[in-house]
């Protein structure tokens, strides 16, 4: 039990150390403040686990060499990130980071640049970090250690329901706004078709035979693409943007803002369409308050 707790604490101090390492890099590329991470308290679980898997495998091999640890480190940590991101996608239906403009990707999920980021990390950890972590855990009586794992295990399960929920939520909304821009581009593709029906007849009307079968070699007068794409574009005059749209558009929460901040790359694999239109909203609430100050 006592390990068990220990282990847990280490778990805790390496999450915070991930988020820490998450947040001052994203901080400083987005050049704005960014609390990174799934979780709303400044924990990344991603890097505790990570952290963990390679301390349990190679904490009892002292004299490990250090390409072993590097490439043995990278391949572990580089697995768990992948698995992470498939899991996340099943279970919420997002993709939370995407490594796909990134040289030596793997489906987006991992890249090269960040397993040699991972190796490296795993040789710092086990030949430097973690020994210091271990002692600064073994200073704590049982109890404390105990107590403080219990607690610090409860606040970490309420986050990640309070976070669960909230996402679970956003999902909800953005299916009824994903519902409603499927059934506007249906309607918007079954007009484009008569209103390019109309226009050819009308543009053929009345020209000779043979200019007549020179254009059915050729690609139509009136795109039909490009009359669906103008008509999609004036969503927000239709009577599908109704009210209950608007009020679901206009539902921005403190963690749609916070999640959206911190995984800039989100991307939802059955809303896509919905996430785009409740970003630009975002976007546009942040340039109307940022017009307000300049007032």
């Amino acid at each position: 039990m006592l390990f068990a707790a220990k282990v847990f604490l280490w778990f805790v101090i390496y999450s915070f150390l991930g988020w820490a390492y998450e947040s001052v890099l994203c901080s400083v590329t987005s050049r704005s403040l960014v609390n990174r991470g799934f979780l709303n308290g400044p924990f990344c679980p991603v890097y505790g686990f990570g952290a963990l898997v390679v301390v349990l495998a190679f904490w009892n091999e002292p004299d490990i060499s250090f390409w072993n640890l590097f490439f043995s480190g990278m391949v572990l940590t580089c697995s768990l990130e992948y698995f992470t991101s498939w899991a996340m996608e099943k279970l919420f239906h997002a993709r939370w980071w995407d490594y796909s403009s990134h040289r030596f990707n793997l489906n987006g999920r991992i890249c090269l640049a960040g397993g040699i980021v991972f190796g490296a990390f795993s040789v710092f950890l086990v030949k430097w970090l973690h020994p210091r972590v271990a002692a600064f855990v073994d200073r704590f009586s049982p109890e404390a250690i105990l107590w403080s794992a219990g607690g610090l295990l409860l606040i970490l399960a309420a986050d990640c329901f309070i976070t669960v929920r909230h996402i679970l939520a956003l999902n909800g909304r953005l299916a009824e706004i994903q519902a409603a821009l499927d059934e506007y581009k249906a309607r918007s593709r079954s007009r484009a078709e008569a209103l390019r029906a109309s226009l050819q007849a009308r543009l053929e009307e009345g020209l000779p035979a043979d200019l007549l079968d020179e254009l059915k070699d050729r690609r139509p007068v009136v795109s039909l693409e490009a009359l669906k794409d103008r008509l999609e574009e004036r969503f927000e005059e239709s009577r599908m943007n109704s009210p209950r749209i608007q009020s679901l558009l206009d539902m921005r929460k403190f963690q749609d803002r916070r999640l959206l901040k911190a995984f800039p790359r989100l991307s939802s694999t059955r809303y896509g369409d919905a996430l785009e239109k409740f970003r630009e909203r975002l976007a546009q609430e942040k340039e109307a308050r940022k017009s307000k100050k300049k007032d």
